[in-house]
């Protein structure tokens, strides 16, 4: 029984868990937190089958278990800072030296900074004050490493949906125009949504694309006027597109866009759905909610050399978006560093 019990029964009830709590909320973090022990406990179930099974095949596949941990935990952080130079050398050399294309080379630089002084720095020599900062520095590195990786799984989990095509409207968000036309990165959020109308029309009544995008200071007309354009020469009739071209944000995309859905629908029930990249789907699924709508996204493909920036910049702007919440927690993170170094001090 408890074979059954810690071999099937827990996985089974935190992966029901997990699926329960997705359907409900894709936009948030809590479904990857119980994926994840979903995914820790099942991989630590089937280690302990594989050691108590004597069967040579098992033991191979140990094997490689215990060496795949042990080589992450001896040389992952090396193995993440070459990644992240080798990236930085390729966006730097297809996109513009701004600091948001440098995100990658920055934090690869700040982890090799930190390794150096976690390596030279010895806590017992340093004064108090320093002894808690670097107490702070390390909780801090831990926990959001923790903490990435939550919303890395959380991203990927919110592009597994697939939505049924049966929608009224698709909201598309859009991104910065170069010389008043869409780039390819926001030429791909249009085909996302134009390749979701294309199949819904062809069991029933397509959904109104909204444009969603303003004009910024650098831009010579609105996104939503450009993206219309674009989906037009993809054979898009102007009946089915709506603008939406007062927005200069992810959340005034979905607070205008709804403004525009209540009143085409008259009051009546909608469905809808947004289509922006795969990187952005579930921060926007956040502002979603925030503006009062229940629906889900659906991501178009990044480029893979630019995706690792793309995702670091999102994670930095949900940081951004519970600064409130994140500057707490720092200040609980300093306070308890402090609490440490005094009870660590000895007393003269």
């Amino acid at each position: 029984m408890d074979g059954w019990f810690f071999g099937i029964i827990v996985p089974a009830a935190l992966f029901a868990a997990f699926f329960a709590l997705y359907k409900k909320n894709r936009a948030s973090l809590a479904p990857s937190v119980l994926f994840t022990c979903f995914l820790i406990y099942s991989v630590g179930a089937a280690a302990l089958f594989l050691y108590q099974n004597e069967n040579a095949l098992a033991r191979i596949v140990l094997g490689v278990l215990c060496f795949f941990f042990i080589f992450t935990f001896l040389f992952g952080a090396y193995a993440l800072i070459a990644f992240l130079l080798l990236n930085a050398r390729a966006v730097l050399k297809r996109e513009t030296r701004s600091l948001a294309n440098c995100l990658t080379l920055i934090l690869a630089v700040a982890i090799i900074a930190y390794m150096i002084i976690m390596r030279i720095a010895n806590p017992d020599e340093l004064p108090n004050v320093f002894r808690a900062g670097l107490y702070w520095i390390e909780s801090l590195v831990f926990c959001y490493s923790v903490h990435v990786t939550q919303y890395l799984t959380a991203t990927a989990l919110c592009n597994f949906s697939r939505p049924r095509p049966n929608q009224d409207f698709i909201i598309i968000h859009g991104a910065w125009l170069k010389n008043g036309e869409v780039t390819p990165l926001l030429a791909g959020r249009v085909d996302k949504a134009i390749q979701f109308y294309e199949k819904q029309k062809k069991s029933g009544e397509p959904p109104k694309l909204i444009m969603s995008g303003g004009q910024g200071s650098d831009e010579a007309r609105s996104e939503a006027e450009a993206m219309a354009e674009y989906a037009k020469t993809k054979g898009v009739p102007e009946s089915d597109i709506l603008l939406e071209d007062k927005s200069i944000n992810t959340l005034q995309n979905m607070l205008f866009s709804k403004q525009i859905m209540d009143a085409v629908s008259n009051g009546q029930q909608y469905k809808a759905l947004y289509a922006t990249s795969n990187y952005h789907v579930l921060r926007t699924g956040m502002y979603a909610q925030q503006a009062g709508l229940k629906i889900v996204g659906i991501g178009s493909k990044t480029a893979l050399y630019y995706l690792p920036v793309a995702l670091l910049r999102e994670y930095i702007a949900y940081i951004v978006m519970r600064k409130n919440q994140n500057i707490a927690f720092a200040a609980t993170c300093l306070i308890i560093s402090c609490i440490i170094t005094i009870l660590a001090t000895p007393l003269i």
